[in-house]
This record gives C-alpha cells, structure tokens and sequence, in this order.
C-alpha cells in the first residue's frame, strides 16, 4: 500500500464514502449491524490480541535505556495481557479492540504522512486526529457507542445530517487528494 499524503486521503475518502454509502442505503441492516457490533465476542477477542500485538512490537523496537533487558518479559506479558483482557474485560470488547486498533493504525498513518506539504497531509492529518479523540473516549467509555445510535436513529433528521456530514467529509478527503496528486 501506498503511504504518500494524496493517497491516504483518496483511500480515506473512499472507504468512508463506501460505509456511507451502505449506512444510507441498506438503513435497517447497518443500522442493526452498528448495534450488535459491540456486543460481538470474537471480533473483540481478534481486534485486542492484535492491538496488544502490534503494542508489544511498537514497544520492542523503543529503546528503554536500562530497561532494555525488560524486553524479554514481554514473551509473557503479550499472551498473558491478551487472556486476562478477554477474560476479565468481556463487555463491549469489541468497540475497546476497535478503538484501540484505530489509535494504533492512526500514530502509523500519522508517521506515515509527517512529511508532505500538501494539502492532503492536513486533512488526513485533521481526520487521524478526531478519530484518535473519539477512539480514545470511546475506550474508556464503550458504552457511548450504543447511546450514540440510539440517538441518531430516535429522530430521522439526524441520521440524514449524520449521513451527510459524512458525506461532506469523504468528499473532501477525496478533493484533497485529487488535488495533491
């Protein structure tokens, strides 16, 4: 994959145009999909074995100073987090796994895009940042998530602005992409 500013930003675009694309036109499906997804078990036990994963790798390649020799411990610590994570944190994993997967991939995008003047770096730079907000809220309060549908489907109107902000923001990752190329 391409990791230069004006592709992330079409790539960007163009999965965000898709899911809303889906949201808008199979309503009822995406609808009850959004809602059961936090309460699915496997995709949470996945998106957190390969968080913690990917943490642990990050983590290895720091250099720790005099802790460097603590590096091994993290043989045990990886399996041993991952089941205690799974097994004592079973409510709503699977938005913490997502959220968490999302903080992981966004510090990768954001290291990935650091160095381009465009006009694309800032506005997948802007997308990265609101997202790692969200993500982060969203960690610690899992729950948000299921009031946060709720509330935009108690009111039709608010879908079709949630749909269209949406909307709005794909279209102008895609313009900013298109005109950094």
């Amino acid at each position: 994959m391409n990791f230069e500013a004006p592709f992330v930003s079409i790539y960007f675009g163009v999965f965000l145009l898709a899911f809303y694309g889906w949201m808008w036109r199979m309503p009822a499906q995406s609808t009850a999909a959004l809602k059961a997804f936090p309460r699915s078990v496997w995709p949470g036990r996945i998106l957190i074995a390969v968080s913690v994963a990917w943490f642990a790798s990050n983590l290895n390649q720091v250099d720790l100073g005099r802790f460097n020799n603590l590096k091994m411990a993290l043989w045990v610590a990886v399996p041993l987090g991952i089941f205690l994570i799974t097994q004592y944190l079973p409510d709503l994993l699977s938005v913490r796994g997502f959220c968490t997967f999302c903080l992981l991939a966004g510090q990768s995008v954001l290291v990935a895009v650091r160095w381009h003047g465009t006009i694309s770096q800032t506005a997948v730079a802007l997308l990265v940042y609101v997202l790692m907000v969200e993500c982060m809220f969203l960690v610690l309060y899992p729950h948000f998530w299921i009031r946060g549908i709720q509330w935009m489907e108690a009111v039709p109107q608010r879908r079709v602005m949630a749909l269209s902000a949406g909307f709005l923001i794909s279209a102008g990752l895609l313009i900013c992409g298109f005109i950094s190329l």
